[in-house]
């Protein structure tokens, strides 16, 4: 499978990081075309090239600077760079190597949206990421839209929305407000904002600088352009791999770009949402499309499922599912805010549920009341998305591996374990 770089354009080339060598290479020109222009035309030219938000719901981003146009403008961009889904890692690797790229385009948007300041929200743990964002952001001060770097410490949940980032932003505490689908833009201080994952602001210096040129005819009709998928786990190439929308496969992608199952081992399941991941793709459903509009989730397609952020899980004969959602339950317990009783109790009753399945201890009910309470964890008894995801990704491996999870009730796992799991930090960029 190809690669088509348009988000990662450049990213190799030698101390692009700095503002000279990335202005050498062409960097600035969107922005300074885009200020030859009205905020009108700006929104209009990227509402008509079909640019998306690849933070996972894939809303359209022309919609949502036209919401913020017809109320006068937005005060703020804030710029989502946390990343706590587990195995997704693009937004700080691109941030790392190309962090005039992600300001550019937060500058575009500012522009777009009549904004006069940008916050940009990063775990605090991304220290590469940081340095190379606060240097960036020293070589650039004589720009006209301040951009104040966010650092966040500690653990965080996984689908809490925009109003999470909003929250962390004022100094609040790690927790999402119930306004999410509210209409109209959500609020941030005494003003209004528009949130966008780094990835999102990624393309619109090359969008700009074309006029919409870079994705005509790349894509699929739906989604237009191309998304870099984060590979992890059990695979040959783990890493970070730009491919164009609609042009291929999840097996493409897993097995031909990433290299498929280590030697002596077939490839058992794919989350290609990461944790949170439904359907859990085996056999044919690796022939599953990378677009998300033929998926019910986003577009309302005829593949079941939540197409995802891009966050690639892949695990060989070697993983257990039974420890794969026992990891899951875990992880979403422990970064739960607690706000939601479904999500804080729920998530941490099915973790402490699938350990005992795992170590052999449970007893045949508990099977029935594990798919029962996944169940129970929907959308319309949750404050945000973070314990849906939990009780959907569960209930998928729960079902694509039945027999599986019936064998641990006969004395524990019966999988003999490989453990080396490759992770972010582990994984070379190719760069």
């Amino acid at each position: 499978m190809d690669e088509r770089r348009i988000l990662f354009e450049g990213i190799d080339t030698p101390d692009i990081d700095r503002w000279p060598v990335y202005r050498a290479q062409g960097g600035d020109e969107g922005l300074r075309r885009a200020r030859s222009m009205s905020p009108h035309a700006v929104i209009d030219e990227v509402e008509a090239a079909g640019l998306r938000g690849r933070g996972g719901a894939w809303r359209p981003v022309g919609e949502r600077w036209h919401q913020a146009e017809a109320t006068g403008g937005a005060d703020y961009v804030v710029v989502d760079l946390l990343e706590p889904q587990p195995g997704r890692f693009r937004d700080r690797k691109l941030t790392e190597r190309h962090p005039h790229r992600l300001l550019e385009g937060a500058r575009i948007a500012a522009h777009a949206v009549s904004a006069h300041s940008v916050f940009v929200c990063i775990a605090a743990d991304a220290t590469r990421a940081r340095q190379a964002l606060g240097q960036a952001i020293e070589e650039t001060r004589d720009h006209a839209v301040p951009i104040h770097l966010h650092p966040i410490h500690g653990v965080l949940p996984v689908a809490a929305g925009d109003s999470l980032v909003l929250e962390l932003v004022q100094g609040g505490r790690a927790e999402p407000r119930a306004a999410d689908d509210a209409p109209g833009l959500p609020s941030l201080f005494a003003g209004t904002a528009v949130v966008h994952t780094a990835s999102t602001l990624g393309y619109l210096p090359s969008l700009l600088s074309t006029a919409g040129e870079i994705f005509r005819g790349v894509g699929s009709t739906w989604a237009p352009g191309t998304q870099v998928f984060c590979v992890s786990g059990l695979v040959r190439r783990p890493g970070l791999y730009e491919v164009e929308l609609g042009k291929g496969t999840v097996r493409d992608l897993v097995e031909g770009a990433a290299g498929g199952a280590r030697q002596g081992r077939t490839l058992k399941f794919v989350l290609h949402a990461g944790y949170g991941s439904s359907p859990a793709l085996v056999g044919d459903d690796f022939n599953r499309p990378l677009d998300p509009g033929r998926w019910a989730d986003p577009a309302g397609g005829k593949f079941s499922g939540v197409f995802g952020g891009g966050e690639v899980i892949v695990a060989d004969d070697s993983v257990c599912a039974v420890d794969t959602a026992r990891r899951m339950a875990q992880s979403f317990a422990s970064a739960a805010c607690g706000k939601c009783v479904p999500c804080r109790e729920g998530t941490a009753w099915l973790a402490t549920a699938l350990e005992r399945l795992e170590e052999g201890a449970a007893e045949s009910g508990d099977l029935d009341w594990i798919n029962q309470r996944c169940a129970q964890i929907t959308p319309d008894v949750a404050l945000c998305g973070h314990g849906p995801a939990a009780a959907r990704g569960i209930h998928a491996l729960a079902l694509a591996f039945a027999d599986e999870f019936e064998a641990h009730l006969d004395g524990g796992c019966p999988v003999t374990k490989d453990l080396l799991m490759k992770v972010p930090d582990s994984i070379h960029v190719r760069f």
